[in-house]
């Protein structure tokens, strides 16, 4: 971007900017734990249940012990402490561990954020640009709803972040690259890999990428080895899992107790009919914010649009937690109450029900200018991955994404229900935010005036976000 009186500026005041908007962003998120409707936060599937099973038995659960056990158990492990501890000093009441371990959400999201800033500072952009990338991904409101929710995607998004950052680091710094850096992205691989089995995407994406060096002959005998070595770390973190659920089930993936097998009941071809690649449908989910529109959210047409579900899941809740008929679950009444709670898998059929969540009252008019802002840095990234498609320093970035979103469309593909979800891709955010400060640099470059009014505009989606946060807060 080129250098203005407001960029200097902001090089001259980069610190104070810096602590006012992380100062802002830990404000909003005190706002959200401090008037959360539940213990747990805001989730998607119960995986608190695994880390309290754990908790009382002493032993791993097993994938039928409750509704989210199945997945590889290293959220369950690292909860443990955050629940015991919240639950100690709440007296023993059970809600006092959910919160802990819900707020220990914060945390992984303070990791993506930095990750984010990380990956930004090796692209060497203004500092003026910089600061409004690490605003993007302080104000991202699926982070934001993220960051105080007690949920393993939180977690999956802080190490994938991390893996990519270092991923980066070790493509643009070849002469610094040691053992050690094959071994940490060996670690961080592991690590995701244990946490869900979308961590595994870090080892095709580490293969690519130094595949590439070694078919350019870039010293292939180190880069033949930082591979063996990152997929020996992983494996060595990892495999004990897989290989366990080789033993007992004879398969590397356990599937949840509700599923057959691992795909749904439709074909890859049925659900591809089902679903809409090629519409945004922005006044159809602020419609969904009315709760004279009945149903599920995985039941309306705008969920089958697959950018517009997107989209909408990044820059707002869609809906999900703000009007009680959206939400999957329906919660025994007073649950999360005592000492020990009883896994909602295993509570009796006829017992009282209550919606997940209640009603939000975010203003419509503020969803809609969300939505609509929340396009302006999307539009900066699509322009910042088309000018930059050829450049091999970014060769990490084009692998990552491709990747991801390859193995994300056959999950689509291959599911019959609630399959859309962004928080499933928090740990693009790294790339997303810098595609958009590139993005702002190529216009700014093209046009003074252009980068001027492409900034102008990021800034006012940063705000709109910003407001958008403190009314779901709140409201």
């Amino acid at each position: 971007m080129a250098t203005t009186v407001r960029g200097n500026w902001a090089e001259r005041n980069y610190r104070p900017i810096l602590w006012g908007l992380i100062a802002a962003a830990v404000a909003t998120r005190a706002a959200l734990a401090f008037d959360a409707p539940r213990p747990f936060g805001y989730v998607w599937d119960l995986y608190h249940e695994g880390v309290m099973r754990l908790y009382d038995s002493g032993r791993l659960p097993s994938p039928s012990d409750c509704w989210e056990c199945y997945p590889p158990p290293l959220y369950f492990i690292l909860g443990v402490p955050f629940y015991a501890l919240g639950k100690f000093a709440a007296g023993g009441a059970a809600a006092g561990g959910m919160r802990l371990l819900a707020a220990a959400s914060m945390l992984c999201a303070g990791v993506v954020v930095y990750c984010c800033d990380k990956t930004l500072k090796l692209l060497r952009p203004p500092k003026d640009a910089r600061l409004l990338g690490t605003a993007l991904a302080l104000v991202f409101p699926c982070l934001f709803i993220g960051s105080y929710a007690a949920e393993s995607d939180m977690l999956l998004a802080a190490l994938m972040s991390a893996f990519f950052y270092r991923l980066c680091a070790y493509h643009l710094r070849p002469g610094k690259a040691s053992v050690r850096e094959p071994f940490v992205l060996g670690l961080l691989a592991g690590l995701a890999a244990l946490t869900k089995y979308s961590g595994l995407l870090t080892l095709p994406a580490a293969a690519a990428v130094m595949g590439l060096r070694f078919a350019r002959g870039r010293r292939p005998r180190r880069t033949a080895r930082d591979l063996l070595v990152t997929t020996i770390v992983a494996a060595a973190v990892c495999g004990w899992h897989y290989a366990g659920n080789l033993r007992s089930a004879h398969t590397l993936f356990r599937r949840p107790p509700w599923l057959s097998d691992m795909s749904g009941t439709r074909s890859f071809s049925e659900n591809l009919a089902r679903y809409d690649f090629g519409s945004l449908k922005i006044g159809a989910v602020v419609d969904l914010y009315r709760p004279e529109t009945p149903g599920a959210l995985n039941d309306s047409k705008a969920y089958a649009s697959v950018f517009t579900a997107l989209h909408a899941l990044s820059w707002t809740d869609m809906s999900f937690f703000s009007v009680p008929a959206r939400h999957g679950w329906r919660l025994p009444e007073n649950y999360g109450e005592g000492g020990r709670v009883p896994m909602v898998v295993t509570t009796p059929a006829n017992a009282v029900r209550v919606s997940a969540y209640p009603a939000k009252r975010v203003p419509l008019r503020l969803i809609g200018l969300d939505l609509r802002f929340g396009l302006i840095p999307t539009l900066l990234a699509l322009v910042g991955l088309l000018t930059t498609l050829r450049r091999r320093a970014l060769q990490p970035f084009v692998v990552w994404g491709a990747v991801s979103l390859g193995a994300y469309l056959w999950w689509i593909l291959g599911q019959d229900s609630w399959a859309l979800k962004t928080k499933y891709l928090l740990f693009l955010l790294p790339a997303y935010v810098a595609y958009a400060v590139l993005g702002l640099g190529a216009l700014s470059r093209a046009d003074g005036g252009l980068g001027r009014a492409a900034a102008a505009g990021l800034i006012a989606a940063l705000l709109v976000a910003e407001a958008y946060l403190w009314a779901f807060a709140l409201c």
